[in-house]
């Protein structure tokens, strides 16, 4: 039978076995959270800083060109309805410019921003004024672009590498001209959609654009508004 010091080490043992055995779990479920919490954590910290370069970005070029910077503007999405406004809601624009484009028929008003919906990102939304109003609307989608959802449009043409979705097809067909075409083919494979809706042309890019890729749009945007205000004028000039 052993004796008091044997029972001792005994118990001594059995409870630092029971111990061990306690701290071994917890460290295995501490570890688990940790880790857990580096992998949210590393996934926030990522977000913020592609939002915060998006945005330091944009302020710099708004500061170089003398445009007007917003971090948010809740409403401004809502001023159209078709293209990706249509297809996901107006959502918010995040990381506004706003200023005037120089084109050879005037400076034009233009927009930047990344377009929000149902809260997440989902692209770089550009729009141009017009200097006329268009008579019906008109989306031009590349093949690889999904088919509108908006019953109101109806397919007419191809129109350079892309296929033109109009509300009135009588009223848009003067506009798509050759010019046009080569206008929007100059826009980029990278740009699936874009779209007119009375005094404003928009095209979306997508997100991680490069602000060269995005100034580049722009410009060939406004390339594009001229072209069709001039389909615009000839339909003037014949009625």
């Amino acid at each position: 039978m052993p004796g008091p010091i044997m029972r001792g080490v005994a118990a001594r043992r059995a409870g630092t076995g029971l111990r061990c055995s306690t701290v071994g779990l917890s460290s295995t479920v501490w570890f688990v959270i940790a880790v857990i919490a580096l992998l949210i954590g590393a996934a926030l910290l990522l977000i913020d800083s592609r939002r915060g370069s998006g945005a330091k970005d944009r302020k710099r070029w708004a500061a170089m060109r003398g445009w007007e910077f917003l971090d948010t503007d809740p409403v401004l999405p809502s001023r159209w309805r078709y293209g990706t406004i249509h297809q996901g809601g107006p959502g918010v624009a995040r990381n506004l410019i706003s200023g005037d484009v120089p084109t050879p028929d005037g400076p034009r008003m233009a927009y930047v921003f990344d377009h929000e919906q149902a809260g997440r990102l989902t692209s770089i939304l550009v729009a141009v004024q017009l200097q006329e109003p268009l008579p019906a609307a008109v989306e031009l989608r590349l093949p690889s672009a999904p088919l509108p959802d908006d019953a109101g449009l109806d397919l007419l043409q191809p129109v350079g590498e892309r296929y033109a979705f109009v509300s009135d097809a009588a009223a848009v067909r003067p506009l798509l001209t050759p010019r046009l075409a080569t206008a929007a083919d100059a826009l980029g494979d990278d740009v699936e959609l874009l779209w007119g809706e009375e005094s404003w042309v928009l095209a979306t890019a997508p997100l991680g654009s490069s602000v060269e890729r995005v100034q580049d749009l722009l410009a060939d945007l406004a390339e594009f508004a001229t072209a069709l205000e001039q389909g615009l004028g000839v339909r003037l000039r014949k009625e």
